[in-house]
């Protein structure tokens, strides 16, 4: 009885599975709208990475994915129980600027890919505010909390407050951080005598070795430091260096003495690849407006009221969080406040640029590649990493 619905649905798949290829060679256009062998492999590549789904109402996109009204995300059924992992991206608008908190410009952004901006009166149709999106990006119910810089100089006065976008995308692979330190290396030269005489002094057994130690410690450092000196006086004018001539004609050469000395951590960056293969009408929407986000926010407004546009207003700040299953995923590192530092869009990844069919605003690529990079705001000390960062 089995084999026979087996055998009866292996039928009836076969002549669908034949109209999406159709479809799919229907789409993809090349020039003179004729159908090549390299676009038939973009075809198939379509229908192994990403089947053909039908147009969702909006309400069916809400049954599959309850946050999808707020964020904008790729692909459609991110946080869903198949996908699990995935990246939730802030934007924080610059409270000064025009896109700023009670601006116009970062709200009129958000309405426009579809994010849950309140209007006005039906007199004024420009947006008033935006609804927390901390508390609709999980499925807990429960904001993520707000990363807090720490170790600024500057974050009793924060600039950055108001999230006006939320975009959520895949984990994509290669997914590091790195923690680096920076010293510097000094040659201790007298300094580094006058410690050894100090030593000495320590060591010493009666006052008379202690004060013999030092004198030996400085008479070698200072006779060792008049000696550069000396050698750089000279060599100044353009007589050479007689301490190293005579150190070489010897084979011996001065010890510097010299040290490593801690100078400060460095910022840690963070640089994420995507790949975007639209499903649909509405994944290709999605894909486009997060391109545009990251372009938006990662540019500078103009101050034109009093300067004439002769300074800026800062760009957007972004927080970053690793998530999984609509809560934050701990086994990950934390990561602060961030400005982005680079956004690379690639509209041929493959090596040659192939589009969907043209419709009334263009033609659409069938495959988009973003690169985006970004700079935390804050150094790394031991109470951050502590807290999970």
């Amino acid at each position: 009885m089995l084999k026979r619905v087996s055998n009866h649905l292996q039928k009836l798949s076969i002549p669908a599975l034949s109209d999406i290829t159709g479809a799919i060679n229907g789409l993809v256009q090349g020039p003179g709208g004729a159908i090549s062998g390299q676009q038939s492999k973009v075809a198939a590549e379509l229908l192994k990475k990403s089947p053909i789904e039908k147009l969702d109402s909006p309400m069916e996109k809400l049954k599959r994915d309850p946050l999808g009204f707020s964020q904008v995300q790729y692909p459609l059924d991110l946080t869903s129980n198949e996908l699990g992992h995935y990246i939730l991206f802030y934007t924080l608008s610059n409270k000064f600027s025009s896109g700023g908190r009670g601006g116009s410009n970062d709200l009129n952004v958000a309405a426009k890919v579809g994010l849950p901006v309140n209007f006005g009166s039906d007199h004024d149709k420009s947006p008033s505010s935006i609804k927390d999106l901390r508390k609709g990006t999980t499925k807990s119910g429960k904001p993520i909390p707000a990363a807090k810089l720490d170790n600024s100089v500057l974050s009793a006065f924060p600039t950055h407050t108001q999230v006006t976008s939320a975009i959520a995308l895949y984990m994509p692979p290669g997914v590091k951080v790195s923690y680096k330190n920076d010293y510097e290396a000094e040659a201790t030269e007298l300094s580094g005598d006058l410690a050894k005489a100090i030593g000495g002094v320590k060591s010493a057994e009666n006052t008379q070795q202690g004060i013999d130690a030092v004198l030996k410690g400085v008479t070698a450092g200072l006779g060792q430091y008049g000696k550069n000196v000396i050698g750089e006086a000279i060599s100044m004018v353009g007589a050479g260096d007689p301490v190293k001539l005579t150190s070489k004609a010897f084979g011996v050469a001065v010890n510097p003495q010299q040290e490593q000395f801690y100078v400060s951590p460095q910022f840690r960056s963070f640089s994420y690849t995507f790949d975007f293969w639209p499903r649909n009408q509405q994944e290709l929407e999605a894909a486009n407006n997060i391109i545009f986000l990251f372009k938006y926010h990662s540019h500078p407004d103009l101050e034109l009221s009093k300067s004439g546009g002769r300074m800026f207003f800062v760009p957007s700040e972004f927080e970053i969080h690793y998530l999984h299953m609509g809560k934050e995923n701990e086994y990950m590192n934390k990561i602060s406040k961030c400005v982005c530092t680079s956004v690379d869009v690639d509209y041929g990844p493959e090596g040659e640029f192939k589009t969907f069919r043209a419709d009334a605003r263009g033609a659409a690529p069938v495959h988009y590649k973003m690169a985006v990079s970004f700079t935390e705001l804050e150094l790394m000390t031991k109470d951050k990493i502590y807290k999970g960062y």
